[in-house]
């Protein structure tokens, strides 16, 4: 997947999803993978970027997130639908996990009172 960067310039990232966080990583020239970026998914927002017909327009979404915003340009239009899809799903299941942690911890503080 691809990362558009403030210049304008696309750079060929890895992207990591994991059930809380997004991690993305360059890759040296020895193979192994650099870590640019890891951003938790309950402070991510992503956005759909269709407004347009190019084939580019077509295949990419933007990611918001408090410490970095982007836009991510798929090789397909179907791999696009795929990754936002899953990372909008881990979102989700994310925010669900820390309300069920928030809640157990706050009922666990109201029983040792």
């Amino acid at each position: 997947v691809k990362r558009s960067n403030r210049s304008g310039r696309n750079v060929k990232y890895r992207f990591f999803l994991f059930s809380d966080m997004l991690i993305y990583a360059e890759k040296s020239s020895s193979g192994q993978y650099k870590i640019h970026e890891e951003l938790s998914l309950h402070l991510m927002k992503v956005t759909d970027d269709t407004n347009g017909t190019s084939n580019k327009k077509s295949r990419s979404f933007q990611m918001h997130h408090p410490r970095k915003s982007f836009l991510v340009i798929a090789p397909t239009r179907e791999n696009k639908s795929i990754w936002v899809r899953d990372i909008q799903h881990a979102m989700e299941k994310d925010v669900e996990r820390k309300a069920r942690l928030e809640g157990a911890r706050l009922a666990s503080a109201a029983v040792d009172r």
